[in-house]
This record gives structure tokens, sequence and C-alpha cells, in this order.
């Protein structure tokens, strides 16, 4: 049997295990590459298959991940020569890694995935049906009914003799011309008052305080204070990271600050393995 493995860019794209399995038809493995704040929908992958392998980001920087999937497509490669490589992301940036790996001999590609919403079809109102002879009645009775009120209202015609010759109105006397209005002379604008500006209010020498800047701090005492007894690998970490942000806080807010404790020393990741850095 010829394996074929898939390694996904969790980070790049999600796509269930379904699709997965059309975009890399018979897949044997599948590596799992995923960051601190994806690691419950990663758990919940790994669940759905017995091969897959987890590989959470260590450290923290642009294309970090991408970097562990070039390490470990030349790991695969090496320990499975004749193996079909896939790597599933929408990222161009592989392209030439995979076009070096073909050059050596090795079949290896990248195929991208896309969600695909369903649009809404808008429901077609069934046009309301007309009752054509009813309607044709209808018009003729009206135009029968405009003939004999108009037929009513015609008047009658008069005799020659009997019509009256109109009398011719006397002409409309002119009116006088009116007077000329005497000219107003130009009042002259008076002045205006002259504006004082406003007192602006002296700006507070106190500087302000940070929030995010005291919740880092408060974090880092906190971790340092735990000593031995603070969590040694990912999941309860970051865990313990949202319980100290709060009630509420989201897995964003997770992994900001995560991102911060690791550009500041506090913590770093090796595999699924928390380092601290005590300060």
């Amino acid at each position: 049997m010829k394996e074929l493995h898939a390694l996904v860019d969790y980070e790049n794209v999600q796509p269930s295990l379904e699709a997965l399995a059309k975009l890399a038809p018979g897949f044997t493995d599948v590596w799992l590459f995923h960051g601190p704040h994806q690691a419950k929908q990663a758990q919940a992958f790994a669940a759905s298959h017995e091969r897959v392998t987890l590989v959470p980001r260590s450290g923290q920087g642009p294309n970090a991940l991408d970097f562990h999937v070039a390490f470990y497509l030349g790991y695969v490669a090496a320990k499975h020569p004749d193996a079909e490589l896939v790597v599933v992301a929408n990222d161009r940036g592989y392209d030439p890694m995979l076009a070096h790996a073909r050059m050596l001999k090795f079949r290896a590609r990248r195929v991208g995935y896309k969600v695909i919403v369903a649009k809404k079809v808008a429901a077609v109102k069934p046009a309301a049906p007309t009752d054509v002879p009813a309607a044709k009645k209808a018009v003729a009775k009206k135009v029968v009914v405009k003939k004999a009120v108009a037929k009513q209202a015609a008047p009658k015609p008069v005799a020659p003799d009997k019509v009256a010759v109109a009398k011719k109105a006397p002409a409309a006397k002119k009116a006088p011309p009116a007077k000329k209005a005497a000219a107003k002379k130009p009042v002259a604008p008076k002045p205006a008052k002259a504006v004082v500006p406003a007192k602006q209010p002296k700006p507070s020498s106190a500087p302000t305080a940070n929030p995010d800047a005291k919740t880092l701090a408060r974090i880092q005492k906190g971790f340092i204070k735990m000593g031995s007894k603070a969590p040694q690998k990912v999941k309860p970490f970051l865990r313990h990271v949202g319980a100290l942000l709060g009630k509420g806080s989201t897995a964003e807010q997770i992994d900001v600050m995560v991102a911060k404790l690791e550009a500041a020393g506090s913590v770093w990741f090796i595999g699924d393995e928390v380092v601290y850095g005590r300060k």
C-alpha cells in the first residue's frame, strides 16, 4: 500500500476530515500544524482519525508555522521516500519548495481549500391568477356606463332666434401709475464686536497608565509567584492565562497575551512544553 501524507497548515485553512478526504484522496497520515489558540480544534480533529499527528507551533514570528511545515516535509520525505506528500494550504509561498522537491524526484504538491458558502435563493411569489373573461366584462360595463352619462350631459340644441346676444362689457379703466417710492438712504453697518477666544484648559501633566501593560505585568508576576507549580504544558497554560485575564476572555485575547509574553521573553514553547523566563 502506497502512503500519502497530508501536511495541513491549520493556521491558514481549517478543512474538516470529509473535506480533507476530497483534497487528498486515500491519505494514510495527517500532520496537523496549529497555533496555541487552535489547540481545541486540532485536538477534536485528531480524535476523529487514528493517524493524525499534532504539531503545535513553537515560538512567535512571521511565517513561523510555515517553517515548521517545511521542516517536517523534509523529515517525512527522508523517512518515507516513496510516499506522496500533499501540503494543504492556500499560501503559494510553499510552491518553490515543492517544485524543488519534485526536481529531486519526490512526489510533492500543494492543494488549496476554500469554504463554499451556499447562497440563499429568494422565494418567488406566484402571480395572482387573473380571470380574463370577468375582466373583459367589467371593462365593457364601464364603457356602457360612460356612454350613458355622456348622453345625458350633452346640451340640447337651441333655435337660432332664441340665442341671446351677449352685450359687450365696458372696457376696464386703466389704473393710475404708481408713485415712485422715495429712495431710502443706505444704513451704515454697525462694527462687529471683537470675539475674545476662550481659555484653553491646560493639559494634565500626569501620565495616563496603559491598562495592557498593567495586565501583562500582573500575569508575569502571577507566573513568577507560582514558581515550579506553573503549568508545563500548552493546554493548561492557555487555560491559566484565560483565568488571569478574567471571566469571559476569548481565544483571540488569550493568543494576543501569549504573544506579548513571548515578545517580553517571559515564556516560550518547545513542542507542547512551556518554558518560562524568570526575571
